[in-house]
């Protein structure tokens, strides 16, 4: 099994089980990823010398996030999580184990039915330095709204409940 198929990455950290419910536009627009592309988002707990943890707001999040996006098509996910790190908060990542792994269920909020299944890798990763303007940062304009580096997991965490155990 290759290492971006579903159920593949990863195979030694924890997984977790996440239902994602989407009105219906928002995965269709999402199903070519899933059903054609590689059906896997990388991202990244990046910390500096000092502990901090470095996140980004994003113009789809309802609070912050860890830097992370979509693994392209022949990109490996810790590569995938390098660049995305790279391109939402400007600092050069080094990535190193997994610390998770989310099953997602994505389900059509008016249908209730599970449309497709997906996977989300966190890796930890290390980095310094400052991070730029959020103006500078991400693929688009407004695609990142704000980049810090947090001395503590702030309370407006995006998918706290699930994610706060593993920041």
């Amino acid at each position: 099994m290759s290492d971006n198929a579903p159920g593949g990455v990863a195979p030694g950290a924890p997984r977790e089980s996440q239902s994602i419910r989407l009105p219906e536009e928002r995965i269709e627009a999402l199903r070519e990823w899933a059903e054609a592309g590689t059906g896997l988002t990388a991202a990244a707990r990046v910390r500096d010398p000092d502990g901090r943890i470095a996140l980004v707001k994003t113009s789809w999040s309802d609070g912050w996030v860890l830097p992370g996006g979509a693994v392209e098509p022949d990109e490996s996910p810790p590569t995938a999580a390098a660049r995305e790190v790279r391109e939402e908060t400007g600092l050069d990542a080094a990535i190193d184990d997994p610390v998770v792994v989310f099953e997602q269920s994505y389900v059509g909020a008016e249908s209730g039915a599970v449309a497709f299944e997906a996977e989300y890798v966190v890796y930890a990763a290390r980095a310094a330095g400052r991070i730029p303007d959020a103006a500078g940062l991400g693929v688009s304009p407004d695609e990142i709204r704000a980049a810090r580096w947090f001395e503590a997991v702030p309370t407006a965490l995006h998918d706290g409940a699930l994610l706060r155990p593993y920041l």
